[in-house]
């Protein structure tokens, strides 16, 4: 931690995307199998409406969202439910595959405790919420992120499998994915 908090803030005009390689991930509770990497993209879309009209090109395809906010600025609770509306309804995106950070700068005194993160819009309500800060005590964002993208994964793999038995029974042979490969049967 650092004995000050950080004070400048670059806005993200319009998109910037970022790729990350996570390591030993685990699903279901186990770990993946060794040297099974999985990359991540991290679309940090600009949340100033003034970029609103760039927003349904970058909701498209999604499979998750984290919003980060300052709960330090008055009124940004309703801002997080502009952008739900705007990223995750539009592309039908379940709950579980979005997380919210309560990011702070302020000195600890102001920024952690039971009313570091405010009431959450009801439509906010079943979205997780942590409170995060790169300069003082924080909730272990990391391990958050992580079990994001475990649940993302395990619902497209389900989902991937539920596919291939309907097709199945509706007497189809297409291919059959395994992981990222595509096999021919």
């Amino acid at each position: 931690t650092k004995d000050t908090p950080t004070t400048d803030y670059k806005e993200t005009a319009p998109l910037r995307i970022l790729e990350a390689q996570l390591d030993g991930l685990k699903l279901a509770g186990r770990r993946m199998g060794k040297g099974t990497k999985v990359l991540v993209e991290l679309w940090d879309v600009g949340g100033s409406p003034k970029f609103q009209s760039c927003w349904p090109a970058m909701y498209k395809n999604v499979d998750g969202i984290i919003y980060v906010f300052n709960p330090e600025v008055k009124g940004q609770e309703k801002e997080l439910e502009l952008w739900y509306k705007n990223f995750a309804q539009p592309a039908n995106m379940i709950d579980k595959h979005c997380l919210i950070f309560s990011h702070h700068s302020s000195p600890p005194e102001i920024a952690v405790g039971p009313n570091a993160i405010p009431p959450m819009p009801k439509s906010l309500q079943q979205v997780r919420c942590i409170e995060t800060s790169l300069d003082f005590k924080s909730d272990d964002f990391k391990s958050a992120f992580e079990k994001l993208i475990e649940v993302i994964i395990m619902d497209k793999r389900e989902a991937e499998e539920n596919a291939v038995m309907k097709d199945d029974e509706m007497g189809g042979s297409g291919p059959v994915r395994f992981g990222g490969s595509r096999q021919e049967m």
